[in-house]
C-alpha cells in the first residue's frame, strides 16, 4: 500500500480495488479507508511518494487541511465521501469515506441472511422470499452476486463487499450484475460496497418503492455502470460514490412498465468512462417522467462524453428532467448537454418518442486546473416534427466561474425538431463571452514527393462581446502526435479581430486541426482536412512513420510498380507488418469521417459527415462504439488483410491483384507489431486507425497507378 492514514492518532485499516483509468492499458488500484464520522476527528496521510502538493475533492465540501511535514492533516466534522490526490495527479489517489452512522438491521423481518466476515461466501445468492434481509458484515465479502425477484420487504445492508473479482468475462451469463433487483416493492439498499462488477453494478427493474443510501461502486470492466434505474417508480438514490468504468446514474426502461417519480441527489461521481448522468438509452415504455438528479459533484470525466445526456430511440415520451446544483471538476473535452432522439443498436420499439420539459439549473463548470481542452459544443436533436423535442430550459449556468446568458456563450447547437429551446441566467457574474473563431486551410496543401504536404493554416479570432478579452491558445492537431501545437496569443478590444497564419508541414493522412483555451472563451472551431498518398511510379516513398498515442514508432517505406505494392521495413529488429487493403467507398450521410486514438481519450471527438462536409459528434468518443452501438464507421469496401514479417531494410513486392487492386487508387492501412506495442490497447499505425480489421477505418487514399 501507498498510503498509511491514522485517525486521532490511530492506524487506519487501509483497502484497495481495482480500477481502469486512461490510457486503458491496464488495471490499477485505487487505495481508500472508511471509518465512521464524528466532529473534530484528525486525519493524518502519509504517502510513500513525497507530497508536494494536494487536492481534496469534491471542491464544494472545502475540507480544511494542512500539509505540514511532508504530511496531509485533515479536520473532518461530519461524513463525507473524499478524494485526496497529491502532486498534481489523480493518479494514485487515496479515497476517505467518513461514514454517517451504519444503517440498523430491521427488527421486524421474516428471514435474515448474515454474510459473515470469517466464512466464505460464494455463488449466488437468490432472495425469493418477503421481508428478507440481507446484512453483509463490514469486512465480509461475497464472492458473487444478489438476485432478489417478485418480493417485498427486501433489505440489503452493511459495510461489506459484493465482489466478482472471481468471475471472468465469459461467466456473464450467470454472473453478471452484482446486485439485481427485479418486480419488488419496499427495498431499501443501504452501506454496501459493490466492486468489480461483470455488468451493471446494481440494477432496479421493475420494482416500486426502493430507496438506496450511501452505496460504494468501484467499476474497472466494460457495462460496469453504477446505478441503473429501469421501468421503475418512486426511487431514491442518496449518498453514492461511484468510480466506474461505463455511465453511473442510468435511467432506462427494459418493458417492465413506466420509469416515474426517481431521485439522484448528495453524490460524489467520477467516471474513467462513459457517461455520469444518463436517461437512455433502451426506454421502451410508454413514459419515462419525473426524474431529478439533484447536489451531484462530478470530480472526475475522463473521456469528453456528455456530462448529462438524454438518449432516446424508442416510443417513450420523455418528460419533466431535471438536472439541478451539479458541479463538475476535471471533465477536459466533455460536452456538458446533449439530448438527442435517433437511432441506435439498442432501440428495439421499431417506432420513436418524443422528449418534453427538460431543465438544467445551477450547473457549475469549473474545470480542471490547467485543463486546456475546450468544452465540446452542447447539442439538442429533435428526428422530426413527430419526434421532436421541445421545452429546454437551461437556467443560472456557470462555466470557469463566468455566467453563461445565451446560447452563443453556452456553445449550444440546435439541430432538427426542435422548440422552445431557452438560455437565462440570474447571476450577477461575469459573461461567459466567447471569441467568434474560424480555421481555414489552404485550399490545395501541395506535395512534392507524393507523401509530405506543405500548406497554410489560417485562425481568425474575433471579439464581439462588449469587453476587452486577452489571453492564450494553441492551434492543435489530431493525430496529436503528427504535429506540434502552436502558440496564439490574443488581446482583442470590443469589435476588434485578428488572424494568425501558420506553416504546417504533414505525411499523408486525415487531420483535425482544433483549438485548445484554458479559459474556454474561444468557440469550439476546427478544420478537417484529407491529404492522399500518391505512390504510383515511385518505387520507394521518403521514409514514413507509424505511430500510436504513447510515443512509440516504426519507419517503413512503401512504393509501386506496374504490377505490385512496394513495403519496405526502416525500423530495427524483425517486426510484423500488417497490411489492410480495401476499395474505396461511398462517403454517407451521418457516416463517421475522422476518430483517432485521442477520441478515445477525451482529446477531440469524432467526426460524421452531414451534407457532404465534416461536422463534430461529441457523443462519439469511444472506436467500438461508434462501430457497434451507432453502426457506423468511416466505411471501405471489403478488407484485405496480408500480414508480412520483415527485417530492417527488406522489402517485399505484393502483387495488386492479391490486395484487391483493380484501379488507379485504393485504401491502405499498416499496423506494425513490435516488442515496444506489446499489450497496448491500440497497435502502431500508419494512419492512426485504432483497430484497423474491426472499427475505425482510417485508411487512407492512396494513388497506385498513373
Amino acid at each position: 500500500m501507498n498510503y498509511k492514514v491514522y485517525k486521532n492518532g490511530e492506524l487506519l485499516s487501509t483497502r484497495s480495488c481495482t480500477v481502469f483509468p486512461k490510457p486503458y492499458n491496464e488495471t490499477s488500484v485505487m487505495e481508500y479507508v472508511m471509518f465512521e464520522a464524528a466532529p473534530g476527528t484528525e486525519i493524518v496521510v502519509e504517502s510513500e511518494k513525497r507530497i508536494e502538493s494536494a487536492v481534496i475533492r469534491p471542491l464544494s465540501r472545502n475540507i480544511p487541511y494542512e500539509l505540514r511535514d511532508g504530511k496531509i492533516h485533515i479536520r473532518m466534522e461530519c461524513s463525507a465521501k473524499l478524494s485526496v490526490e497529491i502532486n498534481g495527479s489523480s493518479e494514485g489517489n487515496l479515497m476517505i469515506f467518513a461514514e454517517p452512522p451504519e444503517y440498523p438491521v430491521p427488527k421486524d423481518h421474516g428471514e435474515l441472511i448474515v454474510i459473515k466476515r470469517d466464512s466464505e461466501n460464494v455463488g449466488t445468492l437468490n432472495i425469493d422470499k418477503d421481508d428478507t434481509v440481507v446484512y453483509i458484515e463490514d469486512g465480509a465479502v461475497l464472492n458473487g452476486n444478489i438476485r432478489a425477484e417478485g418480493c417485498s420487504g427486501v433489505t440489503v445492508c452493511g459495510r461489506g463487499r459484493i465482489c466478482m473479482e472471481k468471475y471472468s468475462y465469459e461467466m456473464r451469463r450467470d454472473y453478471a450484475r452484482s446486485l439485481d433487483v427485479i418486480g419488488c416493492r419496499n427495498v431499501e439498499i443501504h452501506d454496501i460496497i459493490i466492486d468489480d462488477s461483470n455488468d451493471w453494478s446494481m440494477r432496479i427493474n421493475g420494482c416500486e418503492n426502493v430507496n438506496i443510501s450511501n452505496v460504494k461502486i468501484f467499476g474497472c470492466r466494460g457495462n460496469s455502470d453504477g446505478i441503473d434505474v429501469c421501468g421503475s417508480r418512486n426511487v431514491t438514490v442518496s449518498d453514492i460514490f461511484t468510480r466506474v468504468w461505463d455511465d453511473s446514474f442510468v435511467v432506462k426502461s427494459l418493458g417492465t412498465g413506466n420509469t416515474e417519480n426517481v431521485v439522484f441527489r448528495d453524490s460524489v461521481l467520477w467516471n474513467d468512462f462513459a457517461r455520469p448522468l444518463e436517461v437512455g438509452v433502451e426506454l421502451r415504455a410508454d413514459k419515462v417522467r419525473n426524474i431529478r438528479f439533484e447536489n451531484i459533484d462530478i470530480i472526475h470525466s475522463s473521456t469528453g462524453y456528455p456530462l448529462m445526456g438524454i438518449h432516446h430511440g424508442d416510443h417513450a415520451v420523455v418528460s419533466d428532467i431535471l438536472f439541478r446544483d451539479i458541479r463538475i471538476e476535471d471533465a477536459p473535452g466533455a460536452q456538458l448537454f446533449d439530448i438527442r432522439i435517433a437511432d441506435s443498436v439498442w432501440s428495439r420499439d421499431g417506432r420513436m418518442g418524443s422528449i418534453r420539459d427538460i431543465t438544467f439549473s445551477d450547473i457549475d463548470y469549473i474545470g480542471g486546473g490547467d485543463c486546456d481542452i475546450l468544452l465540446s459544443n452542447s447539442r439538442v436533436e429533435g428526428y422530426s416534427s413527430e419526434h421532436d423535442i421541445s421545452g429546454v430550459n437551461f437556467r443560472n449556468i456557470r462555466i470557469k466561474g463566468k455566467a453563461v446568458k445565451n446560447a452563443q456563450q453556452l456553445g449550444l447547437d440546435i439541430v432538427g425538431s426542435v422548440s422552445g429551446v431557452t438560455v437565462e441566467s440570474e447571476q450577477e457574474l461575469p459573461q461567459a463571452d466567447r471569441l467568434i473563431c474560424s480555421i481555414t486551410g489552404s485550399e490545395t496543401f501541395k506535395s512534392r514527393d507524393g507523401f509530405f504536404y506543405e500548406g497554410q493554416i489560417t485562425v481568425r479570432l474575433e471579439n464581439n462581446s462588449g469587453r476587452h478579452i486577452e489571453g492564450e491558445a494553441y492551434l492543435a492537431l489530431s493525430p496529436r502526435n503528427m504535429a506540434d501545437e502552436r502558440k496564439l496569443e490574443y488581446s482583442l478590444e470590443s469589435g476588434e479581430s485578428r488572424e494568425y497564419n501558420i506553416l504546417f508541414r504533414l505525411p499523408a493522412g486525415k487531420y483535425i486541426f482544433f483549438i485548445k483555451n484554458r479559459e474556454n472563451e474561444i468557440e469550439n472551431s476546427y478544420l478537417y482536412k484529407e491529404l492522399e498518398v500518391d505512390i504510383s511510379g515511385r518505387t520507394e516513398s521518403p521514409v514514413m512513420t507509424a505511430v500510436n498515442y504513447y510515443g512509440h514508432r516504426a519507419a517503413l517505406r512503401l512504393g509501386a510498380s506496374d504490377s505490385a505494392l512496394i513495403l519496405k521495413s526502416e525500423t530495427e529488429g524483425t517486426n510484423t507488418f500488417v497490411l489492410y487493403t480495401a476499395k474505396p467507398a461511398p462517403t454517407e450521410e451521418g457516416e463517421v469521417m475522422f476518430t483517432a486514438e485521442e477520441t478515445d481519450f477525451g482529446e477531440v471527438c469524432a467526426y460524421i459527415c452531414r451534407g457532404g462536409k465534416p461536422v463534430p459528434a461529441p457523443q462519439l468518443r469511444c472506436p467500438a462504439e461508434i462501430t457497434y452501438v451507432f453502426r457506423n464507421e468511416p466505411k471501405v469496401g471489403s478488407i484485405t488483410r496480408t500480414e508480412l514479417t520483415l527485417n530492417k531494410g527488406q522489402a517485399v513486392s505484393v502483387p495488386f491483384e492479391n490486395i484487391g487492386a483493380d484501379g488507379d487508387r485504393l485504401l491502405i492501412e499498416i499496423a506494425v507489431r513490435t516488442e515496444q506495442s506489446r499489450g497496448l490497447r491500440y497497435p502502431l499505425t500508419l494512419f492512426h486507425s485504432t483497430a484497423p480489421e474491426s472499427t475505425a477505418h482510417m485508411f487512407a487514399k492512396v494513388r497506385i497507378k498513373k
